[in-house]
């Protein structure tokens, strides 16, 4: 055998390949139409009917059009039927601000990466790359525990009195210019480190690059406001308003769902992860030491039911998700078995397990589970999945996910740990297994 491809061997995959008639059609057609138009199967499109018989009612949807804050987005629309329902207001006519949120994610963000680059017991350059401290230390997505750590902070804020503006609904600018300026503070406070170690004196230098930053968000995405008077009509049509109303007092006042009892529930079965374990991811955060991005490892069939208890009791599950295969747009199917690859081109698909070893799939999109279709039995059969995009795809902006997507392609979920079983509960006492930035999750 030759370590190269030669002419000789070209010309006897051709020969091959002419063998069989219907590798022409299948390319006469892909090439005209696309892979996705050649290759999907219609029936399963209509085995995934929208109708589910465990459902919460339907909310004004989101679009985030070009930002990175799906994880913003779920997040609000888990807390929104709550409130909405405090408030006696028609769940349609509420939302809640992201920009709010995203305006306090990035400047605690960039205090998280100035206090890790403070505390770190070695400056080396090859140190701080091989941990990834840097890289990622302010881009634009979270994490439901950071979501839930700005809120603790800093509260909730109605949309209307911190509206999306022109860079709030884009990534490249901002992002770009405040991890310039973030990561050129970071060369300066590593300068002065290894000068002296000296916290007070550090803490002085990032107390000015705060400031700093606080004026740069303010510029681009308009300054937070501390007091507002919210003004609405509810479902009787009755007006109300609360004069000088704090974000944090419309937090506490409206918001009856604890936050904090939610925990993080993954399916993660790659070489690295164990079931039944918890883990904590290394550095990432936003409010500093209380954003640790932490889950407990269960198998699918646990999250699943999890989930169902969760949304038997009204309330949403938000979700992680890796939503870049086997999805139909204009249908909003999420199938495994929507895109016949298998027959069309003669070739096995990654497991799970082999997508996250190989690094295939990561939980790139967060959405939010607000329905589920069960069989006699109590099986799911199908899930309502609320996305942040529009209602000009999918049906009105939901997916149906068929149950065979959710095995393969979700990859964790947040779940009130009340649901847990008492097995469940107790391995939250455990120790935390640490993992590097880089793992897909």
């Amino acid at each position: 055998m030759n370590d190269q491809i030669t002419t000789e061997l070209i010309k006897r995959f051709s020969e091959e390949y002419n063998k069989d008639y219907i590798n022409k059609i299948m390319e006469n057609s892909i090439t005209e139409n696309g892979i996705e138009n050649s290759c999907i199967d219609r029936k399963i499109i209509e085995e995934n009917q929208p109708i589910f018989n465990i459902e919460l009612p339907d909310s004004k949807r989101y679009d985030q059009k070009d930002n990175f804050r799906c994880w913003i987005y779920s997040g609000l629309n888990f807390i929104q039927y709550d409130m909405a329902k405090n408030l006696n207001i028609d769940l349609k006519k509420f939302s809640l601000s992201n920009n709010y949120i995203a305006f306090f994610d990035k400047l605690e963000k960039s205090n998280n990466t100035y206090e890790n680059i403070i505390n770190i017991e070695n400056t080396d350059w090859e140190y701080i790359n091989k941990n990834n401290i840097l890289e990622y230390c302010v881009a634009e997505g979270g994490h439901w525990q950071w979501f839930v750590s700005i809120v603790n902070k800093y509260g909730i804020m109605p949309y209307e009195y911190m509206p999306d503006v022109y860079e709030s609904l884009q990534v490249q600018n901002i992002t770009n210019l405040f991890s310039d300026k973030v990561k050129k503070d970071c060369i300066k406070l590593l300068e002065a480190k290894r000068k002296s170690d000296n916290i007070i004196e550090l803490r002085k230098i990032k107390e000015i690059f705060l400031q700093e930053n606080y004026s740069f968000l303010s510029k681009i995405l308009g300054e937070p406001k501390t007091k507002f008077n919210y003004e609405y009509k509810d479902k009787d049509s009755k007006y109300i308003k609360y004069i000088d109303m704090s974000p944090m007092e419309f937090k506490n006042r409206f918001l009856t769902i604890n936050l904090n009892n939610f925990i993080s529930i993954a399916d993660i079965p790659m070489y690295n992860k164990k079931y039944y374990k918890l883990y904590r991811e290394k550095y990432l955060g936003n409010v500093y030491k209380n954003s640790y991005v932490e889950f407990l490892n269960l198998p699918i069939s646990d999250i699943k039911n999890l989930a169902i208890k969760q949304l038997k009791d009204n309330l949403p599950v938000y979700i992680r998700i890796n939503l870049r295969k086997f999805r139909d747009c204009k249908s909003g199917v999420l199938d495994t078995r929507l895109y016949n690859y298998k027959k069309s081109f003669d070739i096995d698909l990654l497991t799970k397990e082999e997508a996250l070893n190989t690094h295939d799939i990561y939980p790139h999109h967060c959405m939010t589970i607000c329905g589920v279709n069960l069989l006699e039995d109590g099986t799911p059969q199908r899930w309502k999945i609320e996305d942040s995009y529009g209602t000009n795809e999918k049906i009105d902006g939901y997916y149906v996910m068929n149950d065979n997507y959710f095995d393969e392609f979700v990859l964790q979920s947040i779940i009130d740990k009340k649901y847990l079983s008492e097995e469940q509960q107790k391995m939250l006492n455990q120790n935390f297994i640490e993992f590097e930035i880089k793992d897909p999750f």
